[in-house]
């Protein structure tokens, strides 16, 4: 198809542009006397681990995928096993929340997921309103009329709803501010902590895997987005047996007081889980990255090893920064999108997870997947990763 023709002509471009471009951390390597990424020696596998079978022999493989991937990936290339939140079963004489749905994406979904949950566990009707950096445009020819019908099926009740309509006009509304469900740890859902949603029949239901059931419940990608998101997960070949994900992030972060973590920590953190989780054997590495540099950082330090991206079959475009999008057409957004939820389908269907903890796509990510064992976050010394998923 044309987009596709057009989207392999960008991603030639961009591999090529690619070898030109230089990261912070190789600009600071050649102004010490270094050159190109710090090379870390080769971790040797322990006797007791070494003699093992294959991965593919230790693990039962399905034989009837409709997807060449990993049983965890493909798990989130159907629809969802749980049934979608039934919005209209709800108290339409008690105040409605309306949800703002804020940016940016992983951010705002996180916050809403918070804000539907406590409506549920309240029996309050909900509906969400949408105006933030995800649709506004410069042009505005290019704005999106709506975020969530673009891409998910619908989250909330329609605008239009009589019942919406008769609350708006009474004044039986109340924002669902993000603050008032963060700021309580309670509303929040922090870990460990226990909770009643009578009107779904959950009794006693710890916060995490609260969250991760309701996140199957609300957030639903449109039938034609899952597909082609899927297609281009199983092309990238390597990820029909498990796998292990890197997910990178940059753009604007460093503008926000966060130091980025080098790509020389992923690899000691790679070798040290293939040793432990899966035999001494280095798996096909999902590298999800808003800035495609790091590949070749990635291919260099380790050459022999399976590195695959959504990179290359992209733009190619290098740290995302959320105030760009404004200059964005309506065909960069979708995209953007388009990588965005291959990458995201990637991180949820690894089975371990090495990643950043100043990115709510780390947030979105681990509450996709089914273990809290499966993640490493490579948060700075002094920093505990498991505290910091445990507060999310």
């Amino acid at each position: 198809s044309k987009a596709k023709n057009r989207r392999r002509s960008l991603a030639t471009t961009a591999m090529a542009s690619m070898h030109n471009k230089r990261t912070k951390e190789t600009r600071e390597a050649e102004a010490k006397g270094e050159t190109g990424p710090l090379i870390p020696p080769r971790k040797e596998c322990p006797p007791d681990k070494q003699g093992l079978p294959p991965l593919s022999q230790l693990v039962p493989q399905k034989q009837d995928r409709e997807y060449k991937l990993a049983d965890q990936a493909e798990y989130w290339c159907h629809p969802s096993e749980r049934a979608p939140l039934n919005y209209n079963d709800c108290n339409h004489n008690d105040t409605y929340y309306q949800i703002p749905f804020m940016a940016g994406l992983t951010n705002g979904l996180k916050m809403m997921l918070l804000a539907v949950i406590r409506a549920f566990e309240e029996n309050r009707c909900l509906y969400v309103t949408e105006w933030n950096h995800l649709m506004m445009r410069t042009d505005k020819t290019q704005e999106l009329k709506s975020f969530i019908g673009r891409y998910f099926e619908p989250i909330g009740l329609p605008l239009d709803n009589e019942n919406v309509l008769e609350a708006r006009k009474k004044g039986r509304v109340e924002v669902s501010h993000w603050m008032k469900n963060w700021d309580d740890r309670v509303k929040r859902r922090m870990h460990g902590l226990l909770h009643n949603i009578t009107s779904l029949g959950y009794e006693n239901m710890e916060s995490t895997l609260l969250k991760r059931i309701m996140l199957q419940r609300m957030w639903r990608l449109q039938p034609a987005v899952r597909e082609e998101s899927c297609k281009s997960l199983e092309s990238k070949g390597g990820l029909d047996e498990e796998y292990m994900a890197f997910s990178v992030r940059r753009g604007d972060k460093d503008t926000e007081g966060f130091e980025f973590t080098k790509s020389i920590d992923y690899i000691i953190a790679a070798e040290d889980v293939s040793i432990e989780h899966f035999n001494c054997h280095m798996p096909t590495i999902f590298v999800a990255t808003d800035d495609c540099a790091v590949m070749d950082e990635f291919r260099t330090m380790r050459p022999e090893w399976n590195f695959v991206s959504e990179c290359e079959n992209s733009d190619g475009h290098n740290g995302f920064i959320l105030s760009d999008m404004k200059t964005w057409t309506l065909e960069q957004t979708d995209e953007h999108y388009r990588k965005f939820f291959v990458e995201l389908i990637g991180l949820a269907g690894a089975k371990f997870f090495i990643g950043v903890t100043y990115t709510n796509v780390a947030w979105w990510a681990a509450y996709m997947r089914p273990h809290r064992w499966s993640h490493k976050f490579l948060d700075k010394p002094g920093q505990s990763a498991i505290h910091t998923l445990d507060v999310w």
